[in-house]
Order: structure tokens, then C-alpha cells, then sequence
């Protein structure tokens, strides 16, 4: 090739390069906005508007008047329209910058959406390219999302804030907040049914009205699962069949449990470990029969309270038993619930599919009609260790 042509060509290339950036391509790239135009909202909250319409209600962290200034409420934005993208997109119109919801860590569903259905989010959730995977989901029990965003926010604290640290101490979880977006799509995929974590509000008991809005009116507090069936409010779970489920999920890594003794000591222990394999027993004709949830668990002893001595034999045999069969209680009163309701919100078919691929084809046929009569059956396994020796010398001990 000439230099003529290669300077030809260099040419047409930049020319194409600048009607891409700056002709009648430019929708193809994003809008340059000023940083300080910008409104990051950080939890969203869906509720039934009014005429059954869909009510979004956005809300951002907390925001400081310059580097100096105190802080002030969270920006709280509400919109009502037929589907979650209309509402978003009218919340556009509210406020003084641009609305951007591409760091929203938190999700708020209200209960009275939840048992109208919620396909409408999923379906937003999952075509809209501002939404995060991550995004973690709950349910307000007897109330309204926007009531939570709006009662519990101070100068001092948003209800994202409240959220994150629930998700960090919880005690429905393992390592990683297990209720996402993500994980609410593939277990709705796999067979209809999903669990979410419940919220309830709770009045502050240190709110002050002439406190400067220094504390919010209310408090939120998790307090157990629900379960979702074709993306609509099923039931709330019990305390014991929500730990149960946590338990068996393997979500649940900071349970705790008090252990009465024949003398009338307590022992208090936390739970350290937990892991679930699930044992199936088919028939000669390949049908299920039974499946056995084999808890492997270790608790720690992190109090005592009375003259146990645990030197002796019988008494840890004692303890170890009740912390056992505590943790059998609990796993077995989700197996029936679950059972009960004919809603497999433990994703049992799931592990025995991926565990027994020989079987596959017929847990995936008649898994609905096996369901209803295959016997359930949960045990657990493990022991309980002495955290320290009280006897020990500090430096010996540590």
C-alpha cells in the first residue's frame, strides 16, 4: 500500500471516529454529568400505590451542607405508576440532579405488594442495567416500604445504614448475605419458590420530637423468613422454622443455643460450624422414598452457669446431646413446614439432582407427586468444645 493510501485511510478512520463521538452516534455513549448533579440513592422501597398502582419510594445515605456542615435527612423520593420502571423513571422529575440508582445495595418490599406479587420487580430486576445482582432483599411485615425509609431515617442514620449492619451481624447467615437479587432469580427459576428475611419497626425508645431529628421514630429489626411461592407472599416462618431453614441452607453460622443440664445448669453455646449433605433412599423402581438431612455441627461453650462439672463424662455427654437435638428440633420443623405447605423452599430437588445424576430424570418427573409423601427426616452430628480453661493461668491459656 502507498503512503498516499495509508494516509487515506488514517483519515476516513479518524473522520469515523469523530462522527461516532460527537454526531448522530452520540446516544451510543453516556451522558456527561456534573458529579455534583448527581443523586445516588442507596435503597429503593416498593409498596401498593393507590388504584393498585405500583409506589417506588428512593432513598440515599446520609448528606452533609459542605465539608462543614452538619448533616441533614436522606433524600427520600416517591413516584407512583403502573409498572416499577414507569415510577422510576417519574422519580427523574423530583429531584434538583440526576437520579442514579446504579449503587442501590438494598431493597425493601412491602407486605401487602408481596401478596399481590411481586413478577413486575423481578421482571425490572432483571432487564434494567442500573440494577445490581448484590442487591439485597427484604420484607416489611405489616407495613409499608416508604414507612421504613421515612421512620427510620435521622441526621444521624439511614435506614441503608440499618440494613448493611443487619447483614453483617446477622443471624440468618453465612460469610455472605445469602437474600440477593441474584439468589431470589435463580431459586424463583428453579422451582417457584423462594425465602426473603422479614423486617418489622419497632418504636425507638430513645426518640426525642424536639431532639433536632438527632434519632429516628422508629427502629427495624429482622425477624425471621418468608416464604414466596410463584413470586407471591406465601406465609412468614416461624422463629424455629426460619432458624431450621438458615440451618439446613447453610446460611446459618451464628445461632446460639442454651442447654439446660439434669442439675438445672444452663450452658450457653454458640454455634461455630454447620454443613447439610442430604442422604436420598430410593426403592427398587428408582422412586424416592426418604431423604435425611445429616447436620455436621460444632458449638462452642461460651457460658455456664451453675457447678457442672465438665470433667465428667456423663455431663458432656449431656451437653453435647441437647445442643444436638436442638439443632435436630430446629432442621426437622422446616422439613415439615416445607413439606407441609408443598412449597420446597429448602431446594431439596435441586441437591439431589446435582447429587444423584443417575436419578435426575425421574426427580425432575415426579418430583411434585414425591414430595407430598417422601419421609423427612433430619439428624445431626458434631460436638460441643470448652472455648478455654478457667482453671488455666492467663499465660499458660493464651
Amino acid at each position: 500500500m502507498t503512503g498516499r493510501k495509508k494516509g487515506g485511510l488514517l483519515l476516513i478512520l479518524a473522520l469515523g471516529l469523530y462522527l461516532l463521538l460527537s454526531g448522530s452516534s452520540s446516544d451510543l455513549l453516556p451522558w456527561a454529568r456534573d458529579i455534583t448533579q448527581v443523586k445516588l440513592m442507596r435503597t429503593i422501597a416498593l409498596d401498593v400505590g393507590d388504584e393498585e398502582l405500583i409506589q417506588v419510594t428512593l432513598s440515599g445515605g446520609l448528606q452533609r451542607q459542605g465539608q462543614e456542615g452538619s448533616d441533614t435527612l436522606p433524600l427520600l423520593l416517591s413516584r407512583q405508576g403502573m409498572t416499577v420502571f414507569g415510577s422510576v423513571q417519574a422519580l427523574q422529575t423530583e429531584s434538583d440532579g440526576y437520579v442514579d440508582m446504579g449503587h442501590l445495595s438494598d431493597c425493601v418490599i412491602g407486605e401487602a405488594l408481596a401478596r399481590k406479587g411481586i413478577d413486575g420487580l423481578a421482571d425490572f430486576l432483571e432487564r434494567d442495567f442500573s440494577m445490581r445482582l448484590g442487591t439485597r432483599l427484604f420484607l416489611l411485615a405489616g407495613d409499608t416500604g416508604e414507612t421504613a425509609l421515612r421512620m427510620t431515617s435521622s441526621k444521624t442514620t439511614a435506614l441503608t445504614d440499618r440494613l448493611e449492619a443487619i447483614s453483617q451481624n446477622r443471624t440468618y447467615g453465612g460469610k455472605d448475605w445469602p437474600f440477593t437479587v441474584r439468589t431470589y432469580l435463580a431459586d424463583t427459576e428453579d422451582n417457584g419458590v423462594a425465602l426473603l428475611p422479614v423486617l418489622e419497626l419497632a418504636d425507638n425508645p430513645d426518640y426525642d420530637p424536639e431532639g433536632q431529628g438527632e434519632q429516628p421514630e422508629k427502629e427495624i429489626h429482622l425477624t425471621g423468613l418468608a416464604c414466596l411461592v410463584d413470586q407471591r407472599l406465601a406465609g412468614a416462618l416461624s422463629k424455629e422454622e426460619s432458624r431450621g431453614a438458615s440451618l439446613l441452607s447453610g446460611w446459618d453460622q451464628l445461632d446460639r443455643f442454651q442447654v439446660e443440664l439434669p442439675d438445672g445448669t444452663v450452658a450457653g453455646i454458640r454455634l461455630v460450624l454447620c454443613q447439610c449433605r442430604w442422604e436420598p433412599e430410593f426403592d427398587e423402581t428408582g422412586r424416592l422414598t426418604a431423604v435425611t438431612a445429616r447436620l455436621e455441627v460444632q458449638g462452642e461453650l461460651n457460658e455456664l452457669t451453675g457447678w457442672a462439672d465438665l470433667t465428667d463424662p456423663a455431663v458432656l455427654n449431656a451437653l453435647e446431646q441437647g445442643f444436638l437435638g436442638q439443632v435436630t428440633g430446629l432442621a426437622q420443623a422446616a422439613l415439615d413446614r416445607s413439606q407441609g405447605d408443598g412449597a420446597d423452599f429448602l431446594h431439596i430437588r435441586r441437591q439431589l439432582v446435582y447429587q444423584c445424576p443417575a436419578h435426575s430424570a425421574q426427580l425432575l418427573a415426579h418430583w411434585e407427586e414425591w414430595f407430598s409423601t417422601v419421609e423427612l427426616h433430619a439428624a445431626a452430628e458434631g460436638s460441643v468444645e470448652r472455648s478455654y480453661d478457667v482453671d488455666m493461668p492467663m499465660e499458660e491459656g493464651a
